[in-house]
């Protein structure tokens, strides 16, 4: 039995809804979403989040075991930002125009989740460092081009009062996903008992992961797309897609015309992103070789280490799950921007008391504040950018805003190395520090982004589960 809506879902804009007056009718009435709705949808998602989550855990121990410094780093992670900078807004503008049996934004999501498992599998195997990096970067086109639909899918499926569980379930999937994928190396070893060093270079626990999560990431992207509708395109988004510029057109003209909602959270996910970034690049060697003191790589004192970063990354994604189901009665409560601003300050100062830790389990203190910023990050902005989308944008103006989230990660790729090693003198756990800062200068600018007006029927903006 496939799920799904037999409509598009609403959105609170006015001037859709006088085109259209059965819009208007659902989003004053919308029905809640069946909980069977909700996992399907994101069954997929889940999937490919493991697969992101195996290259944010392992992909700079993976390549610091082919050779890589530390001041490398960043440059070689270039692919993850460009990628997603290029591949998003396409996808996203194709999505929003395409029609087909299969719907809309499905074709990519699954396209780009087989390309994804196929990097997953020969990602580990790579023999020199080059190899490695250019696995790497056809991984994060294909992560990027599965990931552009599944923001405006949840728009698509859900009315305007479920959007903010719906992202916030989406931000559940991407910390239950990094769980797993950062677990999977300390459960192949101490249940599979698989040998925690290699001789070839990557560690057999490393290796293991990435092809359990390649099998994770086909399977769940299959079952949300037999599983699940998409909704069919209504009469008038079809009468206005005929009218549509050619594409690239149509992305410079959304580009100049940046919903004001876009503008406002510019610069705030710009250093959210870039603090986040920090931790992408140095968070499980640092707890290895500055924490715990492991700087031998060929000792499995290294991959023990290792081990237990990836298992304080598990941590703080364990804290983001509790912190995704919370966030929107927070919200209905005392509005987002205000929640968004609490929890990246939390964030912050997570990140700065790693400056204070020299042993194993106060880690996981620190990962508490980390986990709380991550919840928000993953969901309140998108909920706050869909309540101003129209339908038929929602694709493209979704990968428009990724280029926030990217363009401050190439900027860091490209000059970060640089940085690392003049001035952080190589030392991971000050570039964890710059990252607590950032996420706290963003705290700040988000107090000065306006709280939404009232919703379409008087509702609060800060949207949250329909009551039972």
């Amino acid at each position: 039995m496939r799920l799904g809506n037999d409509v598009v879902g609403a959105t609170p804009q006015q001037d859709r809804t006088r085109f259209n007056p059965y819009f208007y009718a659902i989003a004053m009435d919308p029905s809640p979403p069946s909980l069977r709705l909700l996992v399907m949808m994101n069954l997929g998602f889940w999937g490919v989040q493991i697969g992101n989550g195996l290259q944010t855990a392992h992909a700079s121990a993976v390549f610091e075991s082919l050779g890589a410094e530390a001041s490398q780093l960043p440059l070689l992670w270039l692919g993850a930002p460009l990628m997603g900078l290029l591949a998003q807004p396409i996808v996203g503008e194709l999505s929003d125009r395409t029609v087909s049996r299969w719907g809309k934004r499905q074709p990519y999501f699954l396209g780009g989740a087989v390309i994804g498992a196929a990097m997953l599998v020969a990602m580990p195997m790579a023999t020199s460092l080059m190899q490695a990096v250019a696995l790497y970067w056809v991984l994060q086109l294909a992560l990027n081009v599965s990931v552009a639909p599944s923001r405006p899918f949840v728009g698509d499926l859900l009315f305007p009062a479920h959007r903010t569980l719906g992202y916030s379930l989406q931000g559940f999937c991407i910390g239950l996903g990094t769980i797993c994928a950062a677990g999977l190396p300390w459960i192949l070893e101490h249940v599979f008992r698989l040998e925690p060093v290699s001789h070839a270079g990557i560690p057999d626990v490393i290796r293991g992961a990435y092809w359990v999560g390649a099998a994770v990431c086909l399977v769940g992207s299959l079952a949300t797309f037999w599983a699940v509708d998409e909704p069919a395109p209504q009469a008038i988004a079809l009468a206005e897609d005929e009218d549509r510029p050619p594409m690239l057109r149509a992305i410079a003209e959304a580009l100049a015309e940046l919903p004001p909602m876009m503008r406002q959270l510019a610069a705030v996910q710009a250093l959210s992103w870039s603090g986040i970034y920090c931790i992408f690049l140095y968070l499980p060697n640092a707890i290895a070789l500055n924490v715990l003191a492991s700087p031998d790589r060929s000792l499995p004192s290294y991959t023990h280490s290792v081990e237990w970063a990836g298992l304080c990354i598990a941590f703080y994604n364990l804290v983001c799950l509790g912190v995704s189901w919370a966030i929107p009665s927070l919200s209905r409560r005392w509005g987002r921007v205000t929640v968004h601003a609490c929890c990246l300050m939390a964030g912050s100062v997570g990140l700065l008391s790693l400056l204070l830790v020299h042993s194993r389990y106060p880690v996981l203190l620190s990962m508490v504040g980390l986990g709380i910023a991550w919840a928000s990050i993953l969901a309140i902005p998108y909920s706050l950018l869909m309540d101003e989308l129209a339908e038929g944008q929602s694709g493209v103006y979704m990968g428009i805003f990724n280029g926030f989230v990217t363009l401050p990660q190439i900027v860091m790729s490209l000059g970060f190395g640089w940085v690392m090693k003049t001035l952080l003198q190589d030392n991971r756990l000050w570039a964890l520090a710059l990252g607590g800062i950032l996420l706290g200068l963003a705290a700040l600018l988000m107090l000065r982004v306006p709280e939404p007006a009232r919703a379409l029927g008087g509702e609060p903006s800060t949207l949250a589960p329909a009551p039972k």
